[in-house]
């Protein structure tokens, strides 16, 4: 049976994404709808499945209908993707692929060399060391080679802020899919850190997203000419605020008014080089990153103003899981994995034969990390520090059993391997945090985050394996 799966009867949640990506990871048709009709928005999806996965699909909280007749002319087929991604300052993406249901694996420079690229169809490539390239980064030779030789195949690229400078042109090492050169190409410190609000076109990219779009910016490229092989589709709008988190580097108004305001934000390109799609400003940081940087912008200034039991409320409703600027990356990837007809079983990735051992290690460095006081019994932002580590506690005990179910013998052994390389991603990170306090804690709620998002992803995987007869945690 052919459903529609709308994002507007789903409340725009991710587990609509997740559903529909566990359920093309099964071999099940997917199609995206590219044009909006009169009962569906652009970027909503049509999948085939029988009537047990239709059952699961329900009762995995998802609203869906009958489609009536024929696809319609919007309909465009997508593969699911064999993802690989680059582990250098991988967390954040690590948490946005689980959420929105799609297997990874993390590579590295010595990996890529070494031709694992072969296995993958999507190379991601986060902010980070790249921006030199992979060969200097990783003290290895091949691996930018190895990258090149997989773009002019049959692979695809999505990179952010140094993953997007290592996919452009102006410097050795840079892949040069993208024949433009940034506004600075080398001296990269001299834009900054803050929020920023894009101004999205009529790109896929943009599909579900309202016109503008806020998320943070670390320093990331900018496009002031353009070459006729790539196209805009995003521009820099506004400044939304500065930060100084993780580098004390806070973008200015006058220098957004210079460097970067009209000039392209995100890029698609389509050469003889390869496709890829990249993102000067950061959307895998989202909701997350955003929180903490208004921590040390935002609550200070306003602090006096509203108070803080106001502050306190504001920051609780930041949505790390829900992040508006993760759809930007979910379109991204669908529009680069476009096929002419669905494809069959989707290709699995290689695993090893024994997962890593199971073990509740990033709880216990988390809870390590939260033992010490980390604002000063008369600072201002005291009460809101203890409100913010209460949370984090709340949340830390409430992923106990989640992650022992991830870790459990009977689990999914991709899941079981997956979870365990992204653990010691965090785990190192959070080991290696800076001991300034606002720094500290985003760290913790990194980690934290990252865990939650593995626990649904493994949710769901559990849902809709054959194996699973029981109703789904929400």
């Amino acid at each position: 049976m052919l459903l529609h799966l709308a994002w507007r009867r789903n409340l725009d949640g991710f587990d609509l994404a997740l559903a529909a990506n566990r359920i093309a990871a099964r071999g099940n048709p997917l199609w995206w709808l590219g044009t909006a009709g009169p009962a569906n928005e652009p970027g909503d999806y049509l999948c085939d499945v029988d009537e047990a996965t239709a059952e699961r699909i329900a009762r995995f909280g998802i609203v869906a209908s009958a489609w009536r007749g024929a696809l319609p002319d919007g309909a465009v087929a997508i593969a699911y993707p064999r993802i690989a991604l680059l582990a250098d300052g991988s967390a954040y993406y690590a948490m946005a692929m689980a959420r929105l249901g799609f297997d990874f694996a993390l590579v590295d420079g010595a990996a890529i060399a070494d031709s694992a690229l072969a296995r993958f169809d999507l190379l991601i490539l986060p902010n980070g060391t790249s921006a030199w390239g992979l060969d200097a980064a990783a003290g290895v030779s091949g691996a930018d080679a190895a990258v090149r030789e997989f773009l002019a195949g049959h692979g695809a690229a999505l990179g952010s802020g140094g993953g997007a400078l290592y996919l452009s042109s102006g410097r050795p090492g840079w892949t040069g899919i993208a024949p433009v050169q940034p506004v600075y190409s080398h001296e990269y410190l001299r834009t900054g850190v803050g929020v920023v609000s894009l101004l999205l076109g009529a790109d896929s990219i943009g599909f579900g997203c309202p016109p503008t779009i806020d998320m943070p910016y670390y320093h990331g490229p900018v496009f002031a000419e353009l070459d006729r092989a790539v196209s805009a589709a995003a521009t820099f709008e506004r400044l939304v605020m500065p930060g100084d988190l993780f580098v004390a580097n806070p973008l200015d108004a006058e220098t957004f008014a210079r460097d970067l305001a009209g000039n392209a934000a995100i890029l698609r390109a389509e050469t003889a080089r390869g496709r890829a799609v990249l993102f000067s400003a950061n959307p895998e940081m989202g909701d997350l990153v955003r929180k903490h940087i208004a921590v040390g912008s935002y609550v200070p200034r306003y602090l006096p103003v509203a108070g803080e039991a106001a502050m306190i409320d504001a920051l609780r409703h930041y949505r790390p899981l829900e992040p508006p600027s993760w759809r930007l990356i979910l379109n991204a990837v669908h529009s680069l994995m476009l096929r002419r007809a669905p494809p069959g079983l989707a290709p699995t990735l290689s695993e090893p034969v024994q997962p890593p051992e199971p073990g509740l290690r990033l709880v216990g460095t988390v809870e390590k990390a939260m033992e010490p006081s980390e604002i000063a019994v008369d600072s201002p932002l005291t009460a809101l520090a203890r409100a913010l580590y209460d949370d984090l506690r709340g949340r830390l005990a409430a992923l106990r059993p989640r992650l022992a179910a991830v870790e459990a013998p009977d689990s999914a052994p991709a899941t079981r391997f997956r979870w365990g390389t992204s653990e010691a991603t965090a785990v190192r990170a959070l080991e290696a945090a800076s001991d300034a306090p606002a720094e500290r804690l985003a760290e913790i709620e990194t980690a934290i985050t990252l865990a939650e998002a593995w626990c649904r992803f493994a949710e769901a995987e559990r849902h809709f394996s054959h194996a699973d007869r029981g109703e789904v945690r929400t």
